[in-house]
């Protein structure tokens, strides 16, 4: 039997302002001190409104005829949205996930 270290994770995620795809930060505390981090853009599928056959079809629109596709950025409108951010990440870097 393996013996596995124990974890504890912890994330923030912000979706596009068009809800396109969403930016997903998670910090991963090991028990033996060590820290990861895994930052990702992932498609929205997540969101509830588009699992139906409506939604897929509204999403397909959207695609067809909506802004062009880019798998490497976020699209964020004004600087509040990406100030929230960096606060947040800023969080995520100083928080605590064991008790020391």
């Amino acid at each position: 039997m393996r013996n596995n270290p124990k974890q504890r994770s912890k994330m923030i995620t912000l979706p596009c302002d068009c809800t396109c795809c969403m930016f997903v930060v998670e910090k991963t505390a090991w028990e033996d001190g060590d820290i990861n981090y895994n930052i990702s853009i992932q498609d929205s599928r997540y969101d509830h409104g588009y699992n139906t056959v409506l939604g897929r079809l509204k999403r397909a629109a959207k695609i067809l005829f909506g802004k062009p596709i880019y798998y490497s950025d976020v699209y964020l409108d004004g600087e509040e949205t990406f100030r929230t951010l960096a606060a947040d990440m800023n969080d995520l870097a100083n928080s605590k996930l064991f008790d020391e």
